[in-house]
């Protein structure tokens, strides 16, 4: 089960420091490279930068999300740390540090860090929604382990199910997408609602798994198998479907180091046979980086699910 995935690339610095424009420019640059994928030299640029600007907040942030971007966690932990004590009144780094905690399984840490976001700005709804994130990832742990000792008991069997189904928007996507409360409540095995059967509601594992299908066939530019998963008669948000198709052959197969990641899915079914899918999609290339929201639209064909529109903001 993933769990917070929300991790903050923006900051909102509410500080009283007016950068000269030749700053502010570097910055910009800075930030173009992260944003193009090209992390060594957005990182080389980030520290020249803070040689002469030691307390610069904005740019030791964005320095954090590179080190993140390269896998070096304990760098970006330490980056992150740094700016929660010289600048405590910001919540995102605290946020980003919950999250590396959680990726490393520390989610005393990640509680710890979740919480000081919500105490200096109890306003943040990321640190809240993850905090939500959290505590059901450490239910679901508890309610494994419950069953590894006793796996006949029906009510955890009944509550590692209703949060492993809220986590991946199955039944009920609404609450992980909009849950504002810092501990959410118990979940009672008497209120919750029997599974509706095959012919009424579709499988979510069937399409989570058309997804990340879908977004490993595009990373792979395996170029039939990515056209594949859209229906033949989908409809492009501009032209034909021959020219959209052509056009795609043309980009997926030619893109260099593609990479396509796919998470926080939220489904929305509607009937047995129709189902809205959105998910947080972060895209990289090599001349290229993009974090974005997408939707699909999408129809059952037979054991399959194909896309029948598609969307992103």
């Amino acid at each position: 089960m993933p769990t917070l995935r929300r991790f903050a690339s923006v900051i909102a610095l509410g500080l009283a420091v007016a950068a000269s424009s030749a700053g502010a420019n570097d910055i910009q640059d800075i930030n173009q490279l992260f944003r193009k994928g090209e992390l060594n030299e957005a990182l080389n640029r980030a520290n020249q930068y803070l040689v002469k600007n030691p307390k610069d907040a904005q740019v030791r942030f964005l320095r954090g999300l590179i080190l993140a971007d390269q896998n070096k966690t304990a760098d970006a932990i330490q980056a992150f740390t740094g700016l929660t004590e010289d600048y405590p009144e910001l919540p995102e780094p605290y946020n980003n540090l919950a999250v590396l905690y959680a990726a490393q399984g520390k989610y005393d840490a990640a509680r710890t860090a979740l919480e000081m976001a919500i105490r200096t700005h109890p306003s943040y709804a990321t640190a809240h929604e993850n905090l939500g994130d959290l505590y059901a990832k450490m239910a679901s742990i508890a309610y494994d382990k419950a069953l590894q000792l006793d796996n006949s008991n029906t009510s955890a069997q009944t509550k590692l199910a209703l949060i492993k189904d809220l986590m991946t928007g199955g039944r009920n996507p609404g609450p992980a997408k909009t849950m504002t409360s810092a501990t959410p409540e118990p979940v009672k095995p008497a209120s919750a609602k029997p599974a509706a059967s095959s012919s009424d509601t579709p499988s979510p594992d069937r399409i989570i798994e058309t997804v990340q299908g879908w977004a490993k066939a595009w990373s792979a530019k395996d170029v039939d198998a990515y056209l594949a998963y859209y229906a033949p008669d989908f409809k492009p948000a501009a032209g034909s479907r021959t020219a959209w198709e052509a056009e795609r052959r043309e980009r997926v197969g030619k893109a260099e180091g593609v990479s396509v990641q796919v998470s926080n899915i939220h489904i929305k079914p509607d009937g047995a046979d129709r189902a809205t899918v959105e998910f947080r999609q972060k895209y990289r290339s090599k001349h290229l980086r993009n974090i974005s929201t997408k939707r699909l639209d999408l129809l059952r064909s037979g054991d399959r699910w194909l896309i029948m529109q598609e969307s992103g903001r």
